[in-house]
């Protein structure tokens, strides 16, 4: 058997690093071998790790539009709920604006200097999400997966899918399509 010769991935000057998560994710399937032929697509798809509090998140790169940094300004809403901060322009386009942590912990978020707004489109909508930081991509295999999620904290139990362990951290793939459809937060007039 040959030894695959991997190229370096190449960012031309005005790809967006967005843009490269993908590029790269999509190079991984291209190149990862499906095991079996009932081998579930997430198994294989790469999901996008991030920092919330304590916890490591997975958002399906299908569910996510792009990541970007916190804007500037963010018009704050009269009348609505603490965790949605706002509203914000993103190039043209009015973006809800909401702290993640706050939503599920009634825990406001310290901003950090990595912190970044992942935007989740539903239909016409474009949703911000603030999060403490873009961890990169990430992969897990059936032997990752973990059999229980009881130990899972109550707040995050409605929104977690599938729990896997690697290197001693829990991995939480989160449910986004959930989030969206959540009464409570399409709801937020106080």
């Amino acid at each position: 058997m040959a030894d695959a010769v991997i190229t370096p991935l190449k960012a031309s000057p005005v790809s967006h690093p967005f843009d490269v998560l993908l590029r790269l994710d999509q190079r991984i399937r291209e190149r990862t071998p499906v095991q079996e032929a009932g081998a579930q697509l997430s198994e294989i798809r790469g999901r996008l790790a991030l920092r919330l509090t304590t916890w490591n998140l997975l958002f399906s790169m299908d569910d996510v539009a792009e990541i970007i940094p916190v804007p500037r300004t963010i018009t704050r809403v009269p009348g609505v709920k603490r965790w949605l901060m706002g509203i914000a322009n993103l190039r043209g386009k009015v973006i809800s604006v909401s702290d993640l942590r706050d939503f599920l912990t009634e825990r406001p978020t310290t901003r950090l200097p990595g912190s970044q707004i992942v935007v989740l489109r539903s239909g016409e909508w474009d949703y911000g999400l603030l999060v403490d930081e873009i961890i990169g991509m990430r992969h897990f295999g059936p032997q990752h997966r973990l059999p229980s999620l009881d130990a899972l904290e109550a707040n995050l139990r409605p929104y977690v899918i599938e729990a896997f362990l690697n290197e001693n951290q829990h991995w939480l793939a989160f449910n986004t399509g959930k989030l969206l459809t959540e009464q409570r937060f399409l709801n937020a007039a106080n």
